[in-house]
């Protein structure tokens, strides 16, 4: 498991760590009134930068409570530490060795030298960190914002081509009520006429004709009806066949199809993601399983329709989801549906699509 780091965790342990150094050199050397003074009110501008994200011009009330205790006690070099790390932390190096510079005034020690050397290369550190963190916060902002455009997107052409669709069944419907009515209809209400007539026709040579009539009638009526039937019926397996097709031409191992409800609520859209779903199952099972058998257990209800397909095998339970999975995840989103899988006790991956309304098309 990777360690997060937070780096305002560390510029605030920093800050109180040295605070720390300098109640720890108070106490070690003079116990005096100005310097516990001077060390409370460094500590009041540290717990403010804690609680509030105070200007960077803030810093310059360091710099002036450290200059102003420079003449009366030496923990005030020390403390400098502290506003050369906030002009460091906030990308102002130039500053920080300003500040730094001040020792020229000061009886610099070994400990005090690199002590201030530390906070600015410290500061500088955690500046660069707080960079990056930002920078990855960004990034993966606009990384969200472009996957809601894109599912957004995404919703808008499953509307509109839901839409497209609806229509051109409408259209299809027409045409093949168009010829129903112009060719079918016509020859079969012509033949029903000639019959009424044959009825009360006397003559046996004109009741012949009309009687052949009708017959022409009615094997053209038969031709046009036949045509339409042909011309309706689709070439391509479509919806529950499809998916039959799909599990019976798998050849890794028995493919055991079980169906139930009303399987003829969902619209194209959701069928072809069924399909994709159920070979991207089958290609997982192919490649990463030792599976003896694969049930595929398709339900359907008045509200949604589940696909199951599981496998009695063992698949390797540290394999991250494949871009085909994930692109499924996303269309069934699309869909106000949802795929989930579960590696525990097989392969098992079940998408779950609603109908009606709410995922079919309106009727």
């Amino acid at each position: 498991m990777a360690l997060k780091l937070d780096p305002m965790k560390l510029v605030t342990g920093w800050r109180f760590l040295q605070l720390a150094l300098l109640v720890h050199l108070w106490m070690m050397g003079e116990q005096g009134t100005a310097s516990f003074v001077f060390i409370f009110l460094l500590f009041i501008m540290t717990a403010l930068r804690w609680r509030f994200r105070l200007p960077i011009w803030t810093v310059l009330a360091d710099i002036v409570i450290c200059l102003s205790y420079f003449p009366i006690t030496l923990i005030s070099y020390y403390g400098l530490a502290l506003p050369i790390f906030e002009l460091a932390l906030k990308g102002k190096w130039l500053l920080s060795l300003v500040c730094f510079a001040c020792f020229a005034i000061a009886p610099v020690t070994s400990l005090m030298f690199w002590n201030n050397v530390q906070a600015v290369m410290f500061g500088s550190f955690a500046s660069l960190m707080l960079h990056m963190q930002q920078a990855i916060k960004r990034e993966a902002d606009e990384q969200r914002q472009a996957r809601s455009e894109l599912e957004s997107l995404n919703k808008q052409l499953l509307e509109a081509n839901r839409s497209v669709a609806q229509k051109a069944k409408l259209m299809e419907r027409y045409r093949i009520s168009r010829q129903l009515h112009d060719h079918l209809g016509h020859d079969l209400t012509g033949a029903a006429l000639a019959l009424q007539a044959y009825d009360y026709m006397e003559d046996g040579e004109e009741a012949e004709k009309l009687l052949q009539e009708v017959k022409l009638r009615l094997e053209r009526s038969t031709a046009s009806l036949r045509e339409t039937v042909h011309n309706v019926t689709p070439t391509a397996w479509l919806g529950v066949e499809s998916l039959e097709q799909i599990a019976s031409s798998f050849h890794q191992c028995p493919v055991r199809f079980q169906k139930s409800g009303n399987l003829g609520q969902l619209d194209a859209y959701s069928w072809e993601l069924l399909e994709a779903c159920l070979k991207e199952a089958l290609t997982n099972i192919a490649r990463h399983s030792d599976a003896t058998e694969v049930v595929v257990d398709l339900q359907a209800t008045d509200s949604f329709l589940r696909l199951s397909i599981k496998d009695n095998g063992s698949l390797n339970k540290g394999e991250p989801a494949g871009t085909g999975l994930r692109g499924l995840r996303a269309r069934a989103r699309a869909l106000a549906g949802s795929i989930s899988v579960n590696r525990e006790d097989g392969y098992h991956i079940v998408c779950v699509l609603p109908v009606g309304k709410q995922g079919g098309e309106a009727e």
